[in-house]
């Protein structure tokens, strides 16, 4: 298998900071891991709501991934009004996915078997976007966010991305960056254990920003990841909690549908660990 090459951060909704454990003997590695007990993926029904520098394998310096992307502390700018034009042809075709996993030979759903050092995650439901996602409200937003936790963490167990990319502004650089390595990691042989995480919305209510974005506050949970090449961990995020670490989650809502456009420090925070 050939080296992976790893874009310069490896962890959730929201740059942190915390610390990644490399393998017995490996580097220590900073990172902002992420995520949320998995619940339905674990009974192994479809996830239906209402409600993550280069580097080389072998040695070379890991670092984090942002499971969805950052873009420092947030100044105020205008968002680039070419972020709203991202996929919103492919989202009709993936944003709702088939509503359960692949039916075994007896014709019931075959059941969710997670990943392990033998093999990546086995029969792992597809992400649903419920109706609620599609909501223009502060609900509508937290219930996207939830639904972004769900195709990134399938990404995470299958290196399938669609529902993912269905869903982010192509603008938003860390996100395509992180989306492109989920699938070369899976191209080249390797998997990852775990990957899912947690975005909640503080503000009461939401509106929209004078340049046109929503931007509520969040707070994200992580429950670690693991990146597994030739039957070994190569790189493991710890789990975190996200307490006391607020972050500004960029959303846009354009004909019906949310956008995923990245996510910022809040001035003095991303330095409490959790």
């Amino acid at each position: 298998m050939s080296p992976l090459t790893r874009p310069h951060d490896f962890a959730s909704f929201r740059p942190s900071t915390g610390v990644a454990q490399a393998p017995e003997g490996g580097p220590t590695i900073g990172v902002i891991p992420s995520v949320r007990p998995a619940t339905a993926s674990e009974s192994g029904e479809a996830m239906d709501r209402s409600c993550t520098v280069s580097g080389s394998i072998g040695g070379a310096l890991l670092v984090a991934l942002l499971l969805t992307g950052c873009s420092g502390e947030d100044d105020g700018a205008e968002a680039s009004p070419s972020s709203a034009a991202s996929s919103t042809a492919s989202a009709g075709a993936t944003a709702e996915g088939p509503a359960s996993p692949a039916p075994s030979s007896e014709g019931t759903p075959a059941e969710y078997v997670p990943a392990s050092l033998e093999r990546p995650a086995q029969n792992v439901p597809k992400p649903v976007m419920p109706e609620l996602a599609k909501e223009e409200s502060r609900a509508g937003a937290q219930a996207f966010l939830d639904y972004w936790s769900d195709a990134m963490w399938y990404a995470n167990q299958t290196g399938d991305t669609s529902y993912a990319r269905a869903i982010a502004s192509e603008n938003c650089e860390i996100c395509m960056e992180q989306i492109d390595f989920i699938e070369n990691t899976y191209k080249d042989g390797a998997w990852f254990i775990g990957g899912r995480e947690n975005a909640e919305i503080q503000d009461p209510n939401i509106e929209r920003s004078p340049d046109g974005i929503y931007k509520p506050i969040a707070l994200s949970s992580a429950e670690g990841i693991k990146l597994v090449e030739n039957g070994a961990v190569t790189y493991e995020a710890l789990p975190r909690s996200g307490e006391g670490d607020p972050f500004l989650v960029y959303l846009d809502y354009i004909d019906g549908a949310w956008l995923y456009i990245t996510a910022a420090n809040m001035s003095g925070t991303g330095e409490v660990g959790g």
